[in-house]
């Protein structure tokens, strides 16, 4: 069972509504159209835990990785989520748990040690830098495997995988070098760990 991969899920879903939703200062405006769809970044959770050069440097180290818990409009935590479920499961499924869990984290880490002093990136949120990591790992278990099909996944779930990983790359800039960032720092613990 995919424990890891769930409770990640449940997680950054329980945060996203949280924040979008119902801990927001009162002395932000947020419109219907942001909570619902395009999304915001004025909630108190995101103030905490997003990406932040300047705040890492004050001492909250945290932000490096506790930023890959938030989300910013509808279509981040819906696409996130998807290739969450689909690479963590695939990657699970090989490593187990905490293996999964630790490549995640490990992604989510280097990503943002890049992102917050090579980058220079003053905010910065979403589990994508895990996502890709675990994408590399994902890489690294089909070759040890000689095979893509090496997990129970279904082959349509690899293709909206695959759509993903594309699409993410042609996002931005600052996008496409966080999930750069974190697919390097999946092939770093990946083959650590596998």
């Amino acid at each position: 069972m995919p424990i890891f991969t769930i409770t990640f899920c449940a997680i950054i879903l329980v945060i996203y509504i949280l924040d979008n939703f119902i801990l927001i200062p009162k002395t932000e405006t947020v419109t219907l159209k942001e909570k619902l769809w395009t999304g915001h970044n004025k909630g108190y959770i995101n103030h905490a835990l997003h990406l932040s050069e300047k705040k890492i440097k004050k001492g909250q180290v945290w932000r490096l990785v506790s930023s890959s818990l938030l989300h910013i409009g509808t279509w981040h935590i819906i696409s996130n989520i998807t290739a969450t479920l689909i690479v963590g499961y695939a990657v699970e499924s090989q490593l187990g748990s905490l293996k999964t869990a630790l490549c995640f984290i490990g992604s989510a880490f280097i990503s943002g040690l890049y992102m917050a002093f090579v980058y220079k990136l003053h905010e910065g949120e979403g589990a994508s830098t895990g996502i890709y990591g675990l994408i590399a790992v994902f890489v690294i278990l089909a070759v040890k495997n000689g095979t893509v099909f090496f997990s129970p996944v279904p082959t349509i779930a690899l293709i909206v995988l695959a759509i993903y990983t594309v699409g993410g790359m042609l996002v931005g800039k600052a996008t496409a070098f966080e999930h750069i960032s974190g697919f390097v720092g999946g092939l770093l613990t990946g083959l650590a760990l596998c």
